[in-house]
């Protein structure tokens, strides 16, 4: 029987976590399944441990050189059979309902091309240290949010239409330092409607080794330049026309991490592109300009929280 639903797991040197990764998709309630694993060339006993296992559901995929996390998910997703494709790392763990759950609502909402989730936060030993905001719901403010920022769920919860990928040209591209997914959500929050739903359906795994951490603190320079791309890329996708002064602005406050207004000059600047994008918003009769302009004045209102002199 063709399976409903294909889970795309990249794996590479992941001996500690896999088999925990593993056993959360053998063991969900929701069984019509193909648990695809890409193995990506990996240097410790990752590959041993995946072939330990003798359930039908699992396809191994292995990489005859290592291609890096996007490329093992494109191949995955390229040789995948279901009609949804859900993302899961291999140091992760999806609790047991959580396909059952976004199978249920994606087959009743039919509109909806990706759906995300919760997440509980973990850390090395499993332990855990933290859990998620309850993610935005509404298509049209999520696409908003992809104009300045990383949407807000976790990459792991992905549920996604292939139909969707497929038509639209979709995949995951290189040299992103561990925002693949960003640029990904970018892409698709232009051509479809993304929602999440209230449940937690993933435990995160931080640690030191772990992809994003390792990005972090390897090439912050690299990474902050990189989403700054992004944050120009999505804005002149939708049509937004800014002048390089107002985009370097954008970029230094609306950054991944620590961005800010250091002065009430620069507070005033963002204040009046935030005018700009919104007159260019009704120009072009999008239809998503009242969650923009909440989405503004939620930006905005960040800022003075930030600015030591308004509290003076």
């Amino acid at each position: 029987m063709k399976p409903l639903v294909s889970v795309i797991m990249p794996s590479f040197n992941a001996e500690k976590y896999i088999e925990e990764a593993i056993d959360s998709i053998l063991h969900q309630t929701y069984n019509n399944l193909e648990l695809v694993i890409v193995e990506d060339k990996s240097t410790d006993e990752t590959l041993n441990i995946i072939k330990k296992y003798k359930d039908d559901r699992i396809k191994l995929l292995c990489n005859k050189c290592n291609m890096g996390i996007a490329d093992s998910t494109n191949r995955g997703i390229r040789e995948s059979k279901g009609k949804y494709i859900a993302l899961l790392d291999d140091d992760d763990i999806a609790e047991k309902d959580r396909l059952c759950l976004q199978v249920d609502f994606l087959e009743k909402h039919t509109d909806i091309d990706i759906l995300g989730g919760r997440t509980t936060f973990i850390d090395s030993n499993g332990k855990i240290i933290d859990y998620s905001n309850i993610p935005r719901n509404n298509p049209k403010y999520i696409k908003s949010v992809l104009l300045f920022n990383c949407m807000d769920f976790v990459n792991g919860t992905a549920m996604i239409r292939k139909k969707f990928i497929v038509e639209n040209n979709l995949y995951y591209k290189n040299n992103c330092y561990g925002m693949q997914d960003y640029r990904f959500y970018i892409e698709s929050s232009k051509v479809g409607k993304i929602s999440t739903l209230s449940d937690f359906l993933l435990r995160y795994r931080i640690h030191e080794s772990s992809e994003t951490e390792y990005n972090f603190k390897t090439y912050t320079k690299e990474r902050a330049k990189v989403y700054a791309s992004f944050q120009r890329y999505s804005l002149w996708k939708s049509g937004f026309r800014l002048d390089e002064n107002e985009l370097k602005l954008i970029n230094k406050v609306l950054a991944e991490r620590n961005g800010k207004c250091d002065s009430k000059q620069e507070f005033e600047e963002l204040y009046c592109i935030f005018k700009k994008i919104l007159k260019q918003g009704k120009t072009m009769n999008i239809d998503y300009y009242s969650e923009l302009q909440h989405l503004c004045k939620v930006k905005i209102s960040e800022q003075i929280i930030r600015i030591d002199e308004f509290f003076e």
